[in-house]
């Protein structure tokens, strides 16, 4: 069965930090705590509530910081978080494949504050057909339900769908639902990923 439509994620796939999150954060914040392991652990876990729309991360993070006494590194971690690139090779595919007539949409976990600052500054509306973020949904990967309620919304079989993500546990419970799903990192360089989307029949490269 040809493939109608192709889910992408955001970061690791058509965007990233210059350096990565977690190595972006350390020379932010790193000089102001005593353990950055365990303030970015704990970080990690707090964001979980903001990706389906139960809290904000801005509210979050000041929060954590002031925990930790640093209130002041704020400015900084926040502008970290909000320092973002487009992939270039993954993005012209995306073009490639939209120009075939199949659609392609932005499939990923943010908080709202970051999803709209993509949405506005990062050209999705013009590259993509439509967006499907985690906290407008109120689900987040790896939650099967993530995935069954953009099947809902597309109206098309799971199997009539990829999905392109950088994390294996979401690449499988996309395979759970029914959808077909590579795993793709920007680090592994655009020839796998190329591979990955003429293996599923998509005209590309």
């Amino acid at each position: 069965m040809p493939v109608r439509a192709v889910l992408w994620d955001a970061d690791g796939v058509l965007q990233g930090l210059p350096a990565g999150w977690e190595a972006s954060m350390r020379p932010a914040v790193g000089h102001l705590v005593d353990d950055i392991d365990d303030f970015l652990e704990e970080a990690f876990a707090a964001e979980k509530s903001t990706l389906t729309g139960h809290a904000r991360w801005v509210d979050v993070l000041r929060t954590l910081m002031r925990k930790w006494d640093i209130e002041d590194g704020f400015d900084e971690a926040l502008k970290v978080w909000l320092t973002i690139e487009p992939v270039v090779e993954s993005r012209l595919l995306v073009e490639q494949i939209r120009d075939s007539g199949v659609r392609c949409y932005l499939a990923t976990n943010q908080d709202i504050r970051r999803g709209t600052f993509m949405q506005e500054n990062l050209g999705y509306a013009d590259l993509l057909d439509g967006a499907f973020y985690s906290y407008e949904l109120g689900l987040a990967k790896p939650d099967p339900a993530y995935f069954a309620e953009i099947v809902r919304r597309l109206d098309l079989p799971a199997e009539d769908v990829l999905f392109v993500d950088d994390n294996a546990d979401n690449v499988t419970s996309a395979r759970r639902v029914g959808l077909r799903a590579e795993l793709w990192h920007v680090d592994d360089g655009v020839e796998p990923l190329v591979e990955h989307l003429r293996r599923h029949g998509l005209a590309v490269g």
